[in-house]
């Protein structure tokens, strides 16, 4: 069952830890007491001199002005800054795959890209790989298997330099999975964080989203295709030519500040009280489907059209549990709802380590689940194309030549890569995914 966890809660401790070193990095901490102790620097009241007033003035005004532009710069990159893209999230490297690198662009969160003039080639596997009939599905447990022999020594010590060294060269990294032919060879945690508990998803979520989607759409109940339908966009609305898919490939054209208060706007500020009227409530800034633009309120919209669609907030969070989650096993996930109840779709599905596996498998299998087609057929395939206004990101996932990756802000990330049948999974407070999903890869690569 999913569980509501306190949103304020989850991302505000996403926050400090961000601001605070990597080697404390463990799972969300409330962040009030955090919050409230420069009071503790201006505490001192034994030291009566009137020099020592003088200076602790200043010094009280200049330790809390950076500490709230610290708090509030991460806080508008966290939900739905991608940190897996050279272009789009300066903090990661872009390669998923030894030879493979994300599509180059010199887009940012903050800027657009207009559309090319002849839309790209779908990115598909020939075809994905099939679980291996030796190989039981990971619903109940996952089967267990060793490290090839070959890369065993290299992928130990990089897992290790990132969670147990003190160094954590690679910055905050919580826990690191890896998943190769059906098997997870290798899950570890940093001594902080229980790797068992759910652990916060940020954008990850937005693929999660995706494939909520895709069930929907297998059902007949929602065209990808054709404009929203959204109550608030009526005919006569320029905003009315949205589509669904527009909203999933973050080209709607809707006015969005992701890094500048519109993303924290909608899941811990003003926003929040209802996520998506806050997105649908934008003007125009572009035509549909012409520009990229990173928008976490495109996702919010798609999920508030999946809640009306099944009847309320309540009734798709227990539709994702007997149709999503119920069927890969994932029993861990905590869903973080807006105002009106509504999950908010581009933010907010925490897992626990090895459920954010399972949903890895399920794109790595190309939507099949226990031999059975679960994601319609060529769904995969849809999150893998890459958009008209960007080549590197598709619906709801960033892509690569031969791989594609779910990520979040602070380093959650899931790299598959199909033709290795690999799943890279990396769970951070603050720390480089993006290098050390590449360096795993590339490590695996030599030890095939």
């Amino acid at each position: 069952m999913t569980i509501r966890r306190p949103l304020v809660a989850s991302v505000l401790s996403a926050v400090l830890l961000a601001a605070c070193g990597a080697d404390d990095a463990a799972a969300p901490v409330p962040l009030v007491s955090t919050t409230l102790a420069p009071t503790t620097t201006l505490a001192p009241t034994t030291t009566l001199a009137p020099t020592t007033t003088t200076t602790l003035a200043p010094t009280t005004t200049t330790t809390l002005a950076p500490t709230t532009t610290t708090t509030l710069a991460p806080t508008t990159t966290t939900t739905l800054a991608p940190t897996t893209t050279t272009t789009l999230a300066p903090t990661t490297t872009t390669t998923l795959a030894p030879t493979t690198t994300l599509a180059p662009t010199t887009t940012t969160t903050t800027t657009t890209t207009l559309a090319p003039t002849t839309l790209p080639e779908p990115v598909v596997a020939e075809s994905y790989p099939a679980q291996s009939r030796y190989v039981a599905w990971p619903t109940e447990v996952w089967p267990r298997a060793d490290l090839p022999a070959g890369s065993a020594e290299e992928v130990l010590a990089l897992v290790d330099e990132a969670l147990h060294d003190a160094s954590r060269t690679y910055g905050a990294i919580n826990a690191v999975a890896i998943v190769q032919a059906g098997n997870l060879l290798l899950a570890d945690s940093h001594k902080g964080y229980d790797a068992s508990t759910p652990h916060w998803s940020f954008s990850v979520a937005k693929s999660v989203t995706h494939a909520a989607v895709g069930l929907l759409v297998g059902d007949g109940r929602l065209d990808v295709d054709a404009p929203t339908g959204l109550a608030e966009w009526p005919a006569d609305d320029p905003r009315s030519e949205i589509t669904i898919d527009d909203l999933l490939r973050m080209q709607s054209g809707l006015e969005w500040n992701e890094v500048g208060g519109d993303a924290a706007s909608i899941v811990v500020g003003e926003g929040n009280a209802d996520a998506s009227g806050y997105a649908s409530a934008k003007p125009l800034a572009a035509e549909p489907a012409s520009t990229f633009n990173y928008n976490t309120g495109n996702t919010a919209i798609v999920a508030s059209l999946m809640a009306d669609e099944l009847g309320g907030g309540g009734a798709l969070e227990a539709w994702l549990d007997d149709r999503l989650f119920g069927p890969l096993g994932i029993t861990s996930v905590e869903l973080e709802l807006d105002g009106t109840g509504i999950w908010l779709g581009g933010t907010g599905a925490n897992m626990s380590l090895e459920d954010f596996a399972r949903f890895g498998l399920l794109y790595l299998r190309g939507g099949v689940w226990e031999d059975e087609g679960l994601l319609p057929e060529g769904w995969v395939d849809h999150a893998r194309t890459p958009s008209a206004s960007f080549a590197g990101y598709g619906a709801g996932w960033w892509l690569g030549e031969d791989a594609l990756a779910a990520v979040g802000f602070l380093g959650q990330q899931i790299s598959v890569v199909p033709e290795m049948d690999l799943i890279v999974v990396v769970l951070a407070a603050g720390g480089e995914s993006g290098p050390l999903s590449d360096d795993l890869v590339a490590a695996m690569a030599g030890g095939g």
